[in-house]
């Protein structure tokens, strides 16, 4: 038993040595292939490390603890690998992403080393996508004015570092483009330099059309035309009919007021494009600022046809057939643009106005009133409802309205006047006075409301209180020439007439063209018995321009007085143009004739006379005269009897019976 106890072990032995020698030769073979493929991809990887450079270095930082060098890093760009070292420079555009992928040193297996790309990634970029257009714009950000004087930007840098400490730095350049300055451009935060990054990349691209037609909006924006005009018209040169660029120079036309050279840029744009709504529009804006408005109507109309449903455009025409003189299609248009923007103010204030004018005042007044109530700090609302209710005589409702305006605009002269006027109307003439005032410190020049301060002391003779008011506003409106006119006729009513005649001279030096001032001071000279110089202002009054009758009638007597009958005659003529109907005039230029022995023309100006004032006992008396020098003793009978009627002490008493002596003498002759 034992002997084949033996055997078996021997033969189990002898089956384990058989099977094992191949697996230690399989396993040896492949622990020697692993260490060759491990020796390959070191060399590979690490091959500095196996030249005498390297196996110094190896030693040195691993074994001695020394820093170790930096060799090269190796950077996938765009899906392509490239290798850098120390002694290069890496290049970049905006149009880059890269990583880097390893770095060769003398620390085995990268131990211990970052790579940190100056203005990207984190604290350690090692095998990170990085995108080369952040690190382009902060730098441009950062140095904006070195760029734009043409200057390169800073360098950047990839460091690689050891434990912190660095031991390699590779230079980042960066190359710019036109996109970089058109982007930059493009970024709000960069309005400052806006312009001149489009002009940067204008100039690395001059044949870039659309950059040249971004960088003239730009102009036109920041109110630059001319540098506008030049880039659309360089546009166009290369592109005649490159809508934007036409539309875009005769924007800039429109805002010089330039109107006659933006229309036939906008008429162009309708030819290459008959649909175009706008440019129709803005072609029958053009025509209504150059006072074409049966054009602008055209052309509104037509956009209109094109697009319905443009409520401003609708306005526009409003506005256009109103110009025209067409108010019902004005109110057509007016309603519909109200009815599709019923909170625009101007269309309402349009509608308002034009309803107003057609005389649908209740229309305008509720339109009126929801401007009010819509915008109750808006002056103009306030106004437009007063004259409304003061065009349908409601007083009360047209001062409280001023009052409301002025308390939105206290310091606007126009409506302190016109609150003044609504104060009289409803005889609250006290107020009145103080509103006038008011206009007149706040519009010195006003001689509206100077004159109706003057005549709220003149109506009722209060001339003492009116030279205290008016000296008054002397002082705040010292180159008024009315407030001194009306100085000098109110001292002229006291009889201080030195003082009335500084005033008058005063009103004419600040430039008053008012005859009745010559005339005035004339009557003031004469008053003074300086009858020369009365006669030189009278003169002058006649020559200044259109007096009122008074002031005429004034001229014609004193030009009598001093026997300048052809220019009273002149002067009454003038009157007789004035006014009409009156006989005043007739009569006088009755009288030169009759001193200038024109008898017949004598009649025919005294027939006038009487026909206009029947009560005129002296013309129907000169009449009578100049008949009787015809010896026509019938009509001149006639003219002393109506002399007689009006007047029973006049002198045709006497000429009557004479009168009808003479004509029984002459018909005993016959």
């Amino acid at each position: 038993m034992d002997y084949y106890k033996k055997e078996e072990r021997r033969e189990r032995r002898q089956r384990r040595e058989k099977t094992g020698r191949p697996m230690i030769l399989v396993g040896a073979a492949l622990i020697g292939v692993l260490v060759l493929v491990g020796v390959v991809l070191l060399i590979a990887s690490y091959g500095e490390i196996f030249t005498v450079k390297g196996i110094r270095g190896f030693v040195r930082v691993n074994l001695l603890g020394k820093t170790p060098a930096f060799h090269y890093m190796d950077i996938e760009r765009n899906g392509k690998e490239e290798r850098v070292t120390a002694a290069e420079t890496f290049t970049i555009t905006y149009r880059d992403e890269f990583i880097v992928k390893s770095v060769s040193t003398d620390s085995l297996f990268e131990k211990n080393i970052t790579v940190d790309v100056d203005g990207l990634g984190g604290a350690n970029d090692l095998k990170v996508l990085l995108k080369a257009v952040e690190l382009v714009d902060a730098t441009m950000t950062a140095s904006v004015k070195e760029a734009l004087r043409g200057r390169p930007l800073p360098q950047s840098a990839i460091r690689v570092r050891y434990n912190q400490q660095e031991i390699g730095v590779v230079p980042v350049r960066i190359e710019l483009t036109p996109q970089d300055w058109l982007r930059f451009a493009r970024n709000p935060a960069n309005a400052k330099w806006q312009a001149q990054a489009l002009e940067k990349a204008l100039a690395m691209n001059p044949d870039d059309t659309a950059l040249r037609k971004t960088l003239a909006e730009q102009h036109l924006e920041t109110g630059k035309i001319d540098q506008a005009i030049a880039q659309y018209r360089a546009v166009l040169s290369r592109k005649a009919d490159d809508m934007t660029a036409l539309a875009g120079l005769s924007r800039c036309y429109v805002e010089r007021k330039d109107y006659a050279r933006a229309l036939p840029l906008t008429r162009r744009i309708t030819e290459l494009n008959p649909k175009d709504a706008g440019a129709h529009a803005i072609a029958g804006f053009l025509y209504g600022k150059m006072g074409k408005w049966n054009d602008a109507v055209t052309h509104y109309g037509t956009s209109l046809k094109l697009k319905p449903d443009d409520a401003m455009v609708r306005f526009s025409l409003g506005g256009a057939y109103e110009k025209t003189g067409k108010l019902a299609p004005a109110i057509r248009e007016y309603e519909i643009a109200h009815k599709r923007m019923p909170d625009d103010q101007r269309v309402t204030q349009a509608l308002a106005d034009a309803y107003r004018k057609a005389g649908r005042e209740q229309d305008a007044a509720k339109l009126y009133a929801t401007l009010a109530r819509k915008n109750t700090k808006d002056p103009n609302a306030y106004a437009a409802l007063a004259q409304a209710h003061g065009r349908k005589g409601q007083v009360k409702e047209e001062i409280e309205n001023y009052r409301k305006a002025i308390a939105a605009q206290p310091r606007d002269p126009i409506l302190r006047y016109n609150l003044g006027v609504a104060y009289d109307k409803a005889k609250r003439h006290k107020e009145a006075l103080a509103e006038y005032e008011k206009a007149l410190q706040l519009k010195p020049d006003d001689t509206d409301a100077a004159a109706r301060i003057s005549e709220h002391y003149f109506r009722g003779k209060r001339y003492r209180e009116a030279v205290e008011a008016l000296n008054r506003i002397r002082k705040t409106a010292p180159k008024n020439p009315r407030v001194y006119a009306d100085l000098g006729f109110a001292y002229g009513e006291l009889k201080q007439y030195r003082d009335a005649e500084e005033n008058y001279k005063k009103a004419l030096q600040l430039g008053s063209s008012d005859p009745n001032i010559h005339l005035n001071l004339a009557a003031i000279y004469e008053k003074q018995g300086r009858t020369k110089e009365a006669a030189k202002a009278v003169e002058k009054g006649g020559k200044s321009g259109k007096a009122t009758t008074e002031a005429l009638e004034r001229m014609g007597a004193q030009q009598m007085k001093a026997k300048q009958y052809d220019a009273a005659l002149k002067t009454y003529r003038q009157l007789s143009a004035v006014e009409s109907r009156r006989g005043l005039a007739y009569a006088n230029m009755g009288t030169i004739y009759g001193i200038k022995g024109q008898t017949e023309k004598a009649i025919e100006n005294l027939k006038l006379a009487v026909r206009y004032d029947k009560e005129d006992e002296g013309s129907w008396f000169a009449l009578g005269e100049a008949y009787e020098k015809k010896k026509m003793y019938k009509e001149a009978l006639e003219a002393y009897k109506a002399a007689y009627q009006i007047n029973p002490e006049s002198r045709a008493a006497e000429r009557i019976p004479q009168l009808r002596i003479r004509m029984l003498e002459d018909k005993h002759r016959e």
